[in-house]
């Protein structure tokens, strides 16, 4: 998936996970049948969901944070909502992490109910047999291209690859990837993360291969492009942040449009930093991020009331408020319930290019193979 961009000092402290007296009834007889459920009304309605998700009483995530795609305000109402106790793991976000804690907690109550990650993640942990198969009653709006063919995982929101510049410290930003190679940045550009484990970092690559003659069946010229930004002295091999960026560590990063403008702003009003954005003009790249249920979810109920939540009018606006392309924005626009103040501030309205799950999975194995020695 990615690590996360964290816009808030605040937000790295991890929500406590100690579930024992607040777990509910997870391992009840009712829990169990929603276990099953494939739909709310196979589970036997919206007020029973609502009720056994009440009985439960706690929705455990990671990697929720509260200034991407606006999850601290889908959370907060989620919870308000249902009386729902928010479990939010945020000590760290990349999807190989939150499957990694759901193989590893297994019949635990401290395991994970809910997923947010890149798309190969969720298909190789669908393979798996981590998944439940369960649509929420708006899945008529998702594309059918957006939801996995065992009805385990739909892509929930998308955003375009952009590159953030600290215009206070630099006093020509960068617009391009073949900008990044100037010598007067030197020392200065990094990824949120590594693309071996990091759904931005993977997507940066991507953009970065169609930039210099590549495309999504052929991502090498985009490892070779950080090669040579490694050995320009350019790159900086660290994890990129907001606190990197206020620090001057890091002044320009690239990551998600979504991500980026909510540090602009928080940067602007708190540290006097002007961080200008950019879509680069020569790689331009989308991608959604793909929610699922794990199987073993110790709140089987809440977990799906939480997913027909998300993907509700509130919740897609929510989300869309936070600066991403919710999946049923199109159907929303249509029936006139999209947030119009959210859609005419969105900073990419349109999503760019995306590579299919087949050339995703290639080109993981490309990253996995040659990264590390790109850049060392």
């Amino acid at each position: 998936m990615r690590t996360r961009v964290l816009a808030a000092a605040g937000v790295i402290a991890a929500t406590a996970f100690a579930l024992a007296g607040c777990s509910g009834d997870s391992s009840s007889e009712t829990s169990e049948t929603w276990r099953t459920a494939t739909s709310v009304e196979d589970g036997g309605g919206m007020d029973k969901l609502i009720e056994d998700a009440q009985a439960e009483g706690a929705f455990n995530a990671m990697g929720l944070y509260e200034d991407w795609a606006n999850y601290g305000g889908l959370l907060d109402a989620f919870s308000d909502e249902y009386g729902i106790e928010i479990n939010n793991d945020t000590s760290t976000g990349s999807s190989q992490d939150l499957v990694n804690a759901v193989v590893n907690r297994q019949g635990q109550d401290t395991s994970l109910d809910y997923l947010d990650t890149g798309l190969s993640y969720a298909v190789q942990a669908d393979a798996d047999g981590l998944l439940a198969e369960y649509l929420p009653a708006t899945i008529d709006d998702v594309p059918e291209q957006y939801v996995g063919e065992n009805d385990t995982w739909i892509n929930q929101y998308g955003g375009t690859i952009a590159m953030a510049c600290d215009a206070s410290r630099i006093e020509v930003c960068p617009t391009s990837f073949q900008d990044l190679l100037d010598p007067q940045y030197q020392g200065q550009v990094a990824l949120p993360d590594s693309p071996e484990t990091s759904e931005s970092s993977f997507m940066i690559v991507h953009a970065a291969s169609l930039a210099n003659g590549g495309s999504f069946d052929d991502i090498e010229p985009g490892v070779e492009f950080f090669r040579e930004l490694k050995q320009s002295g350019n790159f900086l091999p660290v994890q990129g942040n907001a606190g990197t960026i206020e620090t001057g560590e890091t002044p320009i990063l690239l990551e998600w449009t979504y991500t980026l403008q909510p540090i602009a702003d928080r940067l602007a009003d708190e540290a006097d930093i002007e961080l200008e954005v950019n879509i680069p003009t020569d790689g331009v790249v989308s991608s959604f991020y793909t929610a699922s249920l794990n199987d073993d979810a110790p709140h089987p109920a809440t977990a799906r009331l939480f997913y027909e939540f998300l993907f509700s009018d509130e919740g897609q606006n929510l989300l869309l408020a936070g600066g991403v392309s919710p999946v049923r924005l199109d159907a929303m626009i249509d029936a006139g319930t999209a947030d119009q103040d959210a859609l005419d501030a969105l900073p990419s309205a349109e999503l760019g290019e995306m590579p299919s799950l087949e050339q995703r999975q290639a080109n993981q194995q490309v990253i996995d193979a040659e990264w590390a020695s790109a850049i060392q």
